[in-house]
Formats: structure tokens, C-alpha cells, sequence
């Protein structure tokens, strides 16, 4: 029986290596397909994020976030940085970190 791909290329390897390199990437010099791409990276770090301080702020004040303290989270987080809501939800009791996020954010 021949081989079928005697140079041992592999599609998923191939696909790959077009969205990960990220000079010569044939996929994100694509425009449609390269923003999709970038979006979703973006998206998913900003998910990642929001998870990771939404799991710091229940642990802080002994409950999940409203939907509410949550956007505010968020917001802060694209605002004003990650770390500072970090430094925000370590430093700030209970009421006081619930009062901070009710606050409107104070531009820079």
C-alpha cells in the first residue's frame, strides 16, 4: 500500500503554524480572518481577566460578583489596568470594595 503523504504533512500542524506566526502568518495577513483572529485573542484575555479578578473579589467579600460589580470590574480593568483593580480588590474590605466599584470610575 503507498503512502499517502510520504513528506509527513499534517493539516492541523499546517493551520497552526499560519495562525500562530505572527509575522509570516498567511491567516492573520488575511483581513477578515486576521481581525477575527485578533478580536478573539483579545476577547479571551478580557474574559480571562474578568474570571480571574471576579474569583479574587468573591473570595474578598464571600460571595460572586452582581452582574452589576461585575461590568464594573471590567470597565475598571479596561480603564484603569488590571493591576490597580487587583490592588483595589486586596486593599478594600468587604462594603468598602462593593462601595469602590458602585462609584463611577474617575478618569485618569
Amino acid at each position: 500500500m503507498a503512502t499517502i503523504d510520504p513528506w509527513g504533512h499534517n493539516l492541523r500542524k499546517e493551520l497552526v503554524m499560519m495562525v500562530e506566526d505572527k509575522e509570516e502568518g498567511l491567516l492573520r495577513r488575511t483581513p477578515i480572518i486576521g481581525e477575527m483572529i485578533i478580536e478573539a485573542e483579545q476577547r479571551g484575555e478580557q474574559r480571562a481577566i474578568a474570571e480571574l479578578l471576579g474569583r479574587l473579589f468573591a473570595r474578598r467579600i464571600g460571595r460572586q460578583p452582581t452582574a452589576e460589580e461585575e461590568r464594573s470590574i471590567v470597565e475598571r480593568a479596561r480603564t484603569m489596568g488590571p493591576g490597580e483593580v487587583e490592588d483595589a480588590l486586596l486593599d478594600l474590605e468587604g462594603e468598602a470594595l462593593a462601595r469602590w466599584l458602585a462609584e463611577p470610575i474617575r478618569s485618569s
